[in-house]
């Protein structure tokens, strides 16, 4: 991978195409890497968008959840609350697995349908940005045993008191925070499976130039190993 002035990389080669997947805990900014390799040229899907998606009015899971969960779920709209649904699912072990079990299978397959349709445009050389694979954010990949898919994975971290002041000012209770972060494998535990962190503790600047360097050390490494 070369850089430029500013740091930031230029261009990275074609081969090997990688899957590359950003997890991490609650509240840490993995969407703030996502957004940070996008900036890059990686083309980026996360997987929380991809799942409000299958959630709203006349999507196919619209009538699932509302028949599982009861039209107490419904904003006034007539689309489902999500903070409503939140606050049911979490702290309740079986209506979160319930949950899980209608929107994990059908949000795997549209990120799946994803990455395959980024593969065929980088293998027709078509569309910007880097061809040489592709992210997505999936917070509950390690939750969900979906890592082996991936071929490098990346957490973002953050310590647990900062993960618990970050979501306390978005409003959540501290019950709130505390059934978010329980729903959860610890960030300790996935900063350990994964293959890359980026420790979101600090300023913005700090978390891009992170992003930055685990992209280069990714690219660097295929390159020196011949893509193994």
């Amino acid at each position: 991978m070369t850089a430029n002035t500013s740091g930031m990389p230029k261009e990275v080669p074609a081969a090997p195409w990688l899957r590359l997947c950003v997890t991490g805990g609650i509240a840490c900014g993995k969407s703030l890497v996502g957004a940070y390799l996008e900036a890059i040229g990686v083309a980026v899907i996360d997987a929380d968008a991809v799942c409000h998606g299958l959630m709203r009015a006349g999507a196919p899971l619209f009538g699932q959840i509302v028949a599982a969960f009861g039209r107490e779920i419904l904003a006034p709209d007539g689309g489902i609350d999500r903070a409503v649904l939140g606050r049911r699912v979490f702290g309740d072990a079986t209506a979160l697995g319930r949950l899980n079990a209608l929107l994990h299978p059908a949000a795997r397959d549209a990120i799946e349908r994803w990455v395959l349709a980024r593969r065929e445009e980088a293998r027709r050389n078509m569309g910007p940005g880097w061809r040489g694979g592709v992210a997505a954010i999936i917070p509950l990949l390690y939750e969900a045993a979906w890592e082996a898919a991936w071929d490098r994975v990346i957490c973002v971290a953050a310590p647990i008191a900062l993960q618990r002041e970050r979501l306390r000012s978005k409003g959540y209770t501290e019950e709130e925070v505390h059934n978010r972060l329980a729903a959860q494998l610890p960030v300790e535990e996935k900063m350990k499976r994964a293959d890359y962190v980026v420790f979101n503790a600090g300023t913005l600047s700090c978390a891009q130039i992170q992003t930055v360097q685990v992209m280069q050390q990714i690219v660097n490494h295929v390159e020196n190993s011949d893509g193994r």
